[in-house]
């Protein structure tokens, strides 16, 4: 049964994430590396795992890696081509002395290159073609269903990629434009959005039954809309919710915009020579706003914003004139939006806003949450060693060397009136809560 059926929302945009499970190791191992420091940015480090020699005929395996700042490239051949024999890069005597923006640059020719990236493409493209057969065969609507004669869903290659990804195409569903899909493994997996018109043929308990069998799934965008044909409810009444509080969760309000469109309308000669009269200056056109209003609630930035708006003026529907969609965005910034979601977009919008209470009593919290270095203890620590040698290194040789007091004297100093079991938070909040893979996965 299809999910409308039940609820009175519906998903009106939707982008989910996907990537193998070789992929999510090789994030994972960019991230620790990152965070040990021997990479200047995360995806420096991911580049360096695509150009590293790790990837044998036991793909699916677990990889023992073990990462330091001297890279080995799975082909000398174009390591030599692109670095030692470019006179671009001649007058550095390593990568590492590249600078940051130029070595990021380097590595992704060399990654491009490798048999590593083209057989994660490899794999990629095979989930793809998985996807859209089961796209085709169960997750379509009954109506959208595959035929002996026709595909209602397929895609079509663009020129280039998009959002980063290396690669894209255009998303079609009975040849309309219907969402995007884009993917490559310089980004670490795949992406694909559903537009309105592709959610609309989607049969919404089948996609989450299978996304919740795909690996390393996520949502990063979930559009809810609720519709009312009536408009029971202006824009203008969800505006007094605002300045009611009904658009506030926490202390910290959020930041609005409203936006009238419509036409200008020509006074007569008299209507001008009045308003002159009356106020000063001339004025020739009334401003009517008959196209319709928009409120606009919170910021895309922030991975929340409700957007209320008049959708029979903006549609100019004779029908349903008064028609007043509300929608909530929600993006998977600083907050995981569980697949769940999909089966309860009711009980997600009304516990989204108090204004949006109204739609159900049942409520689904979608939480921010509080970005935490998720590392171990060891990690933690041989990251304050370096902090400590470069900020009181030259201070502990003074010690040494120029007042002469030996090792012992100097620890007694610098640990006096601490107990033994006095260590930083940071190393007793890692070692209680070893690093998670899949909590790791961006």
């Amino acid at each position: 049964m299809n999910q409308t059926s039940k609820q009175l929302t519906k998903i009106d945009y939707l982008t989910v994430v996907f990537c193998p499970d070789e992929i999510a190791r090789l994030r994972f191992d960019a991230k620790i590396a990152f965070g040990k420091g021997d990479f200047a940015s995360y995806k420096e480090a991911y580049n360096a795992m695509l150009c590293a020699e790790l990837f044998d005929q036991q793909a699916t395996d677990d990889l023992d890696l073990d990462v330091n700042e001297s890279v080995v490239f799975d082909s000398d051949y174009y390591y030599d081509q692109l670095f030692e024999n470019n006179p671009r890069y001649r007058s550095y005597g390593s990568v590492d002395a590249i600078p940051s923006e130029e070595r990021a640059h380097f590595f992704k020719n060399v990654v491009r290159k490798t048999k590593r990236y083209k057989t994660l493409n490899s794999l990629i493209e095979g989930d793809i073609t998985k996807f859209m057969h089961l796209l085709n065969t169960e997750v379509a609507t009954a109506a959208d269903r595959l035929t002996s004669d026709d595909l209602s869903w397929s895609y079509r290659h663009n020129s280039g990629g998009m959002f980063t990804y290396e690669k894209s195409a255009t998303l079609y569903r009975h040849d309309v434009n219907s969402g995007v899909v884009a993917w490559g493994a310089n980004n670490g997996g795949v992406m694909i959005s559903f537009s309105g018109a592709g959610c609309a043929g989607l049969d919404i308990p089948k996609l989450h039954a299978m996304l919740k069998k795909m690996p390393n799934v996520k949502i990063t965008r979930l559009d809810i809309a609720y519709d009312d044909y009536d408009g029971e409810k202006s824009v203008l009444n969800y505006f007094q919710n605002l300045e009611e509080g009904g658009f506030c969760k926490t202390n910290q309000a959020p930041s609005f915009s409203w936006i009238q469109t419509g036409e200008l309308q020509k006074l007569s000669n008299e209507q001008q020579a009045l308003w002159k009269k009356k106020h000063g200056w001339q004025k020739r056109y009334d401003c009517v706003a008959n196209g319709g209003n928009t409120l606009y609630v919170g910021s895309r930035k922030n991975g929340k914003m409700a957007r209320i708006y008049e959708k029979g003026k903006q549609m100019q529907s004779e029908t349903q004139p008064n028609w007043v969609r509300a929608e909530l965005e929600l993006r998977s910034i600083d907050r995981v939006i569980s697949l769940d979601a999909l089966l309860n977009t009711d009980a997600v919008f009304a516990a989204a806003y108090p204004a949006f209470e109204f739609v159900s009593a049942k409520r689904l919290e979608i939480k921010t949450t509080t970005r935490k270095p998720k590392v171990s203890g060891i990690f933690v620590a041989e990251r304050l060693e370096r902090y400590c040698a470069q900020s009181y290194g030259k201070f502990l040789n003074f010690l040494r060397h120029v007042k002469e007091l030996p090792d012992s004297e100097i620890i007694n100093q610098l640990t006096k009136g601490l107990n033994p079991w006095d260590i930083p938070d940071s190393i007793n909040q890692a070692c209680i809560s070893p690093p998670n893979q899949m909590e790791l996965a961006p």
